[in-house]
């Protein structure tokens, strides 16, 4: 029962996060396909590296837009 409900837990957060636009469903649905049994935890693999990179490159960015000269091609990588 508990692991019902945190299914629909699970399933009810992953919706808000492509109806907020935070997710695209055709990326997602693509990585999905390349999950299989000789690398089940693919997805989360990626996600973790997404989220772990995702603040230090946004602490970077932020770093960079105080500096007096803003380096665009440097910020248009980091942002990419």
């Amino acid at each position: 029962m508990a692991s019902t409900s945190l299914r629909q837990q699970l399933s009810i957060m992953r919706q808000s996060l492509f109806d907020e636009g935070l997710l695209d469903h055709d990326q997602v649905s693509y990585l999905e396909t390349l999950e299989n049994e000789d690398d089940p935890y693919f997805i989360e693999n990626v996600f973790t590296l997404f989220l772990r990179d995702s603040s230090r490159y946004i602490d970077s960015i932020e770093k960079a837009l105080v500096t007096s000269l803003v380096d665009y091609l440097v910020m248009e990588r980091m942002m990419y």
